[in-house]
């Protein structure tokens, strides 16, 4: 019978500390750990703790922001990205409030379940891996786009395009080639929070098409350019 690998051991493994001290149920396998003795390790008193289903911290003691944020990436599996507000403050943005909830974008086909924490946002449109302090994340303007979804159309919307533009974090010409038809349901938001609230804009039936048929483009690219005060990309 082969003998136990000491939990301390396995906590200082490179792939661990890699992974800021979290690591798979299948990872802990690989490198000799039974899932019998992880669950056992995972039980009162530890020395470990369960993070998410099949995601471990290896110590017992509250998982860091950090370790939630790696935890939910192990939990989506090898193709996630963090986006929303978590990939947002990685970027360096300030004017989002703290928010428990990590966003993690997926490929629809291989989107678990959300758990916990965790908000799993699958799609047909993978986005660019970009590394950010060490974590996969969404390129900034899907991010932007993405944290838009929940914001809706209030002030923090406008703050939030206000920084990450004032700030050059953010090009608008990045934020509209980002906001294509396939993100409909975002371009209302984008629109108000730059029109402010004198001038909502819903959008109607037919704005899935490049245009309306008469002499004025109103597709939803062109809408949302609209709402940045310029003409809209050449498509």
């Amino acid at each position: 019978m082969p003998t136990p690998i000491p939990p301390q051991l396995l906590a200082t493994d490179p792939l661990v500390v890699a992974q800021d001290g979290v690591a798979t149920v299948h990872q802990l396998m690989d490198l000799g750990c039974a899932s019998s003795v992880t669950a056992a390790h995972c039980r009162p008193p530890g020395p470990w703790r369960r993070l998410l289903p099949r995601v471990i911290a290896l110590q017992t003691t509250p998982p860091t922001p950090r370790q939630r944020l790696r935890g939910a990436l192990l939990y989506a599996g090898p193709d996630a990205l963090l986006t929303g507000p978590a990939a947002l403050a990685l970027y360096g943005v300030t004017s989002l409030p703290a928010t428990p909830e990590v966003d993690v974008l997926i490929t629809h086909r291989a989107a678990p379940r959300g758990h916990a924490y965790v908000r799993v946002r699958p799609t047909v449109r993978p986005a660019r891996r970009v590394p950010v302090d060490g974590l996969a994340c969404a390129p900034l303007p899907r991010a932007v786009l993405d944290t838009l979804g929940h914001l809706g159309t209030g002030d923090t919307a406008t703050t939030l395009l206000a920084e990450i533009t004032d700030r050059g974090l953010c090009h608008r010409d990045d934020l509209l080639a980002e906001a294509t038809p396939a993100q409909l349901p975002l371009l209302a938001g984008v629109t108000a929070a730059f029109q402010g609230p004198d001038r909502p804009w819903t959008p109607e039936p037919d704005l899935r098409s490049s245009g309306t048929g008469g002499g004025e483009d109103s597709s939803p690219l062109s809408l949302i350019a609209m709402a940045f005060g310029r003409d809209a990309p050449a498509r």
